[in-house]
């Protein structure tokens, strides 16, 4: 049925001083940084510390080990000192207060045969070509757009023209371009108890449109797509601002 087409806080660890990984324990600890081991332990101030393990698993060296204090906020990494100097500044790059987005949707009807739409809004050119540029349908019809400013895990549930309702939860900007969305969910409004038409995790990436469809099968006449778009909101007050021809303001 669908066709889916930390600023951290740095707490070392007894009797090594906080700084820079390397230049830090260097003057304490004899042996190279690819082989002597170290355990530092991370307070986040902004972030869940569980957003944070995908983070640092691949930067792990193959003995290195990461682990959550229970009942708090403080991840503890074992680690040889080279590691320690991928990780640290990716934790302090990670740990700071949530990002203002703004997240567009639009609902869109595509058609093999044209379809008279009262009322219906004009879909945007771009967006137009790229669907038939993606998909093999003819005719693409706007039903509805919203756009929703939200922040880093804030959670939405949004009525977008009286016909159908979404929800989710977006997650933290990784390497500072991609997003996931958790639990998104729309359903038809009025249907809230019978199976939502889309439900999954998605990854955006941020300026580049997802596009979701729903058809009865791959041959159907008629879908409906569902078009992402996540922007932060200082890019988007940017591009918002009018330049006359020639680019200068």
């Amino acid at each position: 049925m669908v066709l889916a087409c930390l600023l951290a806080w740095l707490v070392p660890a007894a009797g090594v001083a906080s700084g820079q990984v390397s230049g830090q324990v260097s003057g304490q600890v004899s042996g190279k940084p690819e082989t002597t081991f170290q355990v530092y332990a991370y307070t986040l101030q902004y972030k869940d510390p569980l957003e944070a393990l995908p983070l640092i698993q691949p930067l792990l060296s193959q003995k290195g080990t990461v682990e959550l204090q229970p009942g708090g906020k403080t991840i503890v990494v074992r680690d040889t000192l080279a590691a320690l100097n991928r990780i640290v500044p990716a934790l302090r790059a990670f740990d700071r207060p949530p990002q203002e987005l703004r997240i567009e949707v639009m609902i869109v009807r595509a058609d093999s045969r044209p379809h008279p739409s009262p009322g219906a809004n004009e879909l945007p050119h771009w967006l137009e070509e790229r669907l038939r540029g993606l998909l093999r349908w003819d005719y693409y019809t706007l039903i509805a757009r919203s756009a929703l400013d939200t922040r880093e895990d804030q959670g939405v549930t949004h009525e977008i023209g009286n016909q159908y309702g979404l929800s989710f939860r977006p997650g933290n900007l990784m390497a500072g371009d991609r997003l996931r969305l958790h639990d998104f969910r729309i359903w038809r409004v009025g249907q809230e108890k019978s199976e939502p038409l889309i439900e999954a995790t998605l990854n955006l990436w941020l300026g580049k449109p997802k596009v979701l469809g729903l058809a009865n099968s791959e041959s159907s006449e008629r879908a409906l797509m569902v078009v992402l778009t996540c922007e932060k909101a200082e890019a988007r007050r940017r591009n918002n601002v009018v330049k006359p021809p020639g680019g200068k303001r």
